[in-house]
């Protein structure tokens, strides 16, 4: 008999997650939270729904997971959609924090799996519907940001974010034409800094990239090359794609057109001398559509 109620009892999770979730904002945890995660997990939330809700933002505030290539073992997958038959917008593990999602509808599906053993402390996520305005404060050694969102008239959220240039500069577009700028633009953007924008678009399209602005740190005076602060775009969605440019100073540039549906902007900064930065504004299409393309306004 205590056996059987051993096996009842080790068979029962004694943990919740997951859900439907209709609010303006939110915050999403991992089970057990910091506490590590138990294996064989599996959590799915499904968050939209809510009267007058735009695209959802997410943040992820902490990540640790079991890592492995594929994030074949543990990992969160993030959905366009309310189903897991939504375009796949990511799929994470380790103790790297994913970058900052957008999605290109009212939906979004968050799906955390474990398997039967090596754990993590798991994550904490933030999430918010609307127009946002972000703002940034010094606390001495970091800087910190948060969202200010403009959901319903009259109608205000305040969300507290994670460290700046750890989410912040680091975002996923799926919509089809959007705009971003470099961290503080106009004001100078910070040191040591590594950002990527990486666009994701339907199946074939193609992605156009206007520079509104843009002025970084100039090239070296030794070698006449982008050896300090710069700006690279990558087709194809990762560094390991075709380099489409490398940009510094401060230079009036042509649109770039990827040629595929993903591209990547990488932007890196050394630990001194700062400047502007930049504006960008991208619009997807078809390829026959991208030759009279103008800059969007968004």
């Amino acid at each position: 008999m205590s056996q059987y109620k051993d096996f009842i009892r080790k068979s029962i999770p004694t943990y919740a997650c997951g859900g439907q979730l209709t609010g303006l904002s939110g915050e999403i945890t991992s089970p057990r939270y910091p506490e590590s995660y138990p294996n064989d997990a599996e959590c799915r939330w499904s968050i939209g729904g809510a009267s007058g809700g735009g695209p959802l933002t997410l943040v992820f505030a902490d990540f640790q997971m079991e890592g492995g290539q594929g994030c074949g073992f543990d990992y969160v997958a993030l959905f366009d959609g309310p189903t897991v038959t939504a375009p796949r917008l990511g799929r994470y593990c380790g103790s790297a924090r994913p970058p900052r999602t957008v999605s290109s509808t009212p939906h979004l599906l968050i799906i955390f799996k474990s398997d039967f053993n090596i754990g993590g402390r798991g994550f904490k996520a933030h999430f918010y519907s609307g127009v946002w305005v972000s703002w940034w404060w010094d606390s001495g050694d970091r800087l910190w940001f948060g969202v200010v969102i403009l959901c319903l008239p009259q109608q205000q959220e305040m969300i507290r974010g994670d460290p700046f240039g750890e989410s912040e500069c680091q975002e996923v577009f799926t919509t089809i034409k959007g705009n971003f700028s470099s961290p503080q633009y106009p004001n100078f953007y910070p040191n040591n800094l590594k950002c990527q924008w990486s666009i994701h678009l339907p199946s074939g399209y193609r992605i156009k990239v206007f520079f509104l602005d843009m002025e970084l740190e100039g090239r070296s005076s030794l070698t006449g090359g982008c050896d300090y602060d710069h700006l690279s775009a990558f087709d194809g969605g990762t560094e390991d794609g075709s380099l489409l440019g490398r940009w510094c100073g401060r230079e009036s540039l042509a649109p770039v057109t990827s040629r595929s549906n993903r591209l990547l902007l990488v932007l890196h900064t050394d630990r001194n001398t700062a400047k502007r930065g930049f504006s960008i504004s991208y619009v997807g299409a078809s390829y026959s559509c991208l030759c009279h393309c103008h800059a969007p306004v968004v």
